[in-house]
């Protein structure tokens, strides 16, 4: 399997847990803890997928968040898109360095109205470009 594919399959994976974490309740979710793993694991693999095209296209990037902007410059994926994807790079940043200051509510919340949404608009958009790369 490509390193591309192994990306797409760990974007996928963290999904599907997100999703089955976030049609729990609020207070079943809050118990789990593993949402954060998710999160982790999609920012991650999101960003080596946005380093892998940024190298296709002989540029580089020095942060997540540079990562996500570069890829709209160039019209890989929207603005609107780069602009979601990024809310959860920093939130991967704060589960990583600040875990005690992670608000749990927060991520269900905005998972459930749209972040999951967010990261398929990306793993789409990121398709079509690679698709029309060939």
């Amino acid at each position: 399997m490509s390193k591309v594919a192994e990306r797409f399959e760990e974007i996928e994976e963290a999904l599907r847990e997100l999703e089955k974490l976030t049609s729990m309740d609020e207070r079943s979710f809050l118990a789990s803890r593993t949402a954060r793993y998710s999160i982790v694991q999609i920012v991650e693999a999101s960003a080596d997928l946005g380093i892998l095209i940024l190298q296709i296209e002989g540029d580089s990037a020095r942060s997540y968040r540079e990562i996500f902007k570069k890829l709209a410059l160039r019209g890989i994926i929207s603005v609107g898109t780069s602009e979601v994807i990024a809310r959860p790079a920093s939130l991967r940043n704060m589960v990583i360095h600040r875990y005690w200051e992670v608000d749990d509510l927060r991520i269900y919340r905005e998972a459930r109205s749209g972040g999951l949404e967010a990261i398929r608009s990306f793993a789409r958009e990121v398709k079509v470009y690679l698709s029309e790369k060939g």
